[in-house]
């Protein structure tokens, strides 16, 4: 199975194509990783004993780590706890883009409700969870100071 970038090919649309199944994706990484799924290259194990879970990119790894193992690696992202930022809410989550997603549907009134399409940018969002951590950029006003330095409480 060929996984190099430049040999990936591209439909009408512009969208990188797979040729094992109908999967597109917009860049060539995203091709890169899904192909591996297919020929079943998982370069990370799970290092817990009688865990035999594997994944293709470190992230995937080190999330199963902090949620299904209790990981308190301190280098691990995903042990980190990011608190909403607004006054009187007590959400946290461990991965930020989780927050930002909750901050867009619960604290965000000039975010519309999710039709499938993007009111400020016509991009298309496959799902409601995708649209609001889409919305959160694209708005731009959800950030507090905080998150938009990629600094998130801990």
């Amino acid at each position: 199975m060929i996984l190099a970038k430049s040999k990936y090919t591209k439909n009408d649309e512009g969208r990188f194509t797979c040729p094992h199944c109908e999967h597109t994706t917009k860049g060539s990484s995203g091709m890169f990783y899904h192909l591996k799924k297919h020929a079943g290259i998982l370069d990370y194990p799970c290092t817990e004993p009688g865990c035999t879970k594997a994944f293709i990119q470190k992230s995937g790894l080190q999330q199963h780590m902090a949620q299904a193992h209790s990981s308190k690696d301190a280098a691990n992202p995903y042990t980190q706890t990011h608190a909403c930022p607004h006054e009187g809410c007590d959400h946290s989550c461990s991965m930020k883009p989780n927050l930002l997603i909750h901050i867009a549907r619960k604290h965000s009134p000039w975010i519309p409700a999710y039709t499938g399409t993007c009111t400020k940018c016509d991009n298309s969002v496959k799902s409601a969870t995708a649209y609001y951590y889409h919305a959160s950029t694209c708005y731009g006003q959800i950030l507090t100071g905080d998150l938009q330095q990629g600094q998130g409480a801990s």
